[in-house]
């Protein structure tokens, strides 16, 4: 089929066009983006990004211009499958070797079912604060998000959203006065 038979297929049906193009060109863009991907990647990578671009390419199949529709095709998969790339390198910037990790002792063990615990009753106790003010403080204090962005979130003024967050602190305070 020419690229010419293929558009005018996808202008009369998008489903059957979509079928043909698959049929068409599913292996060039497969082997666009595995070359680039191989090393970087596993199957299931390749296989969400190839994916990504079939998506791309049905649903912006009208804005495409120029006569060779596999030059486009082309140079879409190699784009996306060169940001799938960028993006599993910096992934894996981040992550840590096991090996690295030091082993928890008992004490540590001991120390972090403490802290989880404190940390469970101290949420259950922002919880029971009420809306809007639990919000406000996890946002404030457990994300270190800024006032004007809470307040934004919480659809209040930036000055209301600040004096809630002191009392509900005051509050919470009040509440754990004798919890430690």
């Amino acid at each position: 089929m020419t690229d010419h038979e293929l558009r005018a297929l996808m202008n009369s049906s998008l489903n059957d066009g979509a079928k043909a193009l698959y049929q068409q060109y599913a292996q060039y863009i497969y082997a666009i983006i595995f070359r680039i991907l191989r090393d970087c990647g596993t199957r299931e990578d390749v296989e969400d990004c190839f994916a990504e671009v079939f998506a791309e390419i049905v649903q912006h199949y009208s804005n495409i211009q120029g006569d060779s529709l596999k030059a486009y095709i082309g140079q879409a998969a190699r784009n996306k499958a060169l940001d799938y790339a960028h993006t599993l390198s910096e992934q894996r910037r981040h992550l840590v070797s096991i090996d690295s990790v030091p082993e928890p002792s008992e004490d540590s063990v001991q120390t972090s079912a403490e802290q989880q615990e404190r940390d469970r009753i101290l949420l259950q106790k922002i919880k029971a604060l009420g809306e809007p003010d639990a919000t406000i403080l996890v946002q404030k204090y457990y994300f270190k998000r800024k006032m004007r962005d809470i307040a934004k979130m919480v659809g209040l003024s930036v000055n209301t959203a600040q004096k809630r967050c002191v009392r509900a602190l005051k509050k919470l305070r009040e509440e754990l006065k004798d919890w430690r």
